[in-house]
């Protein structure tokens, strides 16, 4: 099962899990800010409901490029910095599920991809770009009908992680 989470398409509960302050913060990102950045800097972070976990072999930033050559699609896998539990919390008024946090950067081969497709869009006229988080899912438990997830991806170092998906519900459906 693949889970596909693409940063500006609203796949999952419409607007609601796309925080709008993700959306006024890529709204007027240009070109030049992306062939700025350093790949070796970017991060992904992927929260899910336990007892969820990520199948962390087919972990991938995707890249959706549009120049006046055509679309292209570019995948750079991830690989697993940092791995957490995250203990239940009770509150007054909310109870928040136990997760599992997964901080994620570009492989070696991956940064050296990501600037080979920098230098592709500085030698374009245009260029307009989507990124995506993808990841497949390692034993989800037959009981789960439902989960919670948030992705969140950093581009900078001295930036703070920005949610692409924050809470979203993914309704599992499995065939048979």
């Amino acid at each position: 099962m693949k889970l596909f989470c693409f940063f500006i398409v609203f796949i999952v509960s419409g607007c609601a899990s796309i925080p709008l302050s993700t959306m006024l913060k890529f709204s007027s990102y240009q070109k030049s800010d992306f062939v700025a950045i350093k790949p070796a800097d970017i991060r992904a972070k992927i929260i899910l409901d336990q007892p969820i976990e990520i199948d962390i072999e087919k972990v991938e930033l995707g890249l959706e490029v549009e120049t006046e050559q055509g679309d292209r699609v570019f995948k750079f896998p991830l690989s697993l910095l940092e791995r957490r539990a995250i203990p239940a919390k009770e509150g007054w008024f909310a109870f928040d599920e136990a997760k599992n946090e997964y901080i994620l950067n570009l492989s070696a081969e991956s940064v050296q991809n990501f600037q080979e497709v920098q230098q592709l869009l500085t030698n374009t006229n245009g260029g307009n770009f989507v990124f995506s988080v993808n990841s497949g899912f390692d034993n989800l438990p037959a009981d789960i009908q439902s989960f919670n997830f948030s992705i969140l991806l950093k581009l900078q170092n001295d930036d703070d992680f920005v949610p692409i998906f924050e809470d979203a519900t993914v309704e599992v459906e499995r065939d048979g």
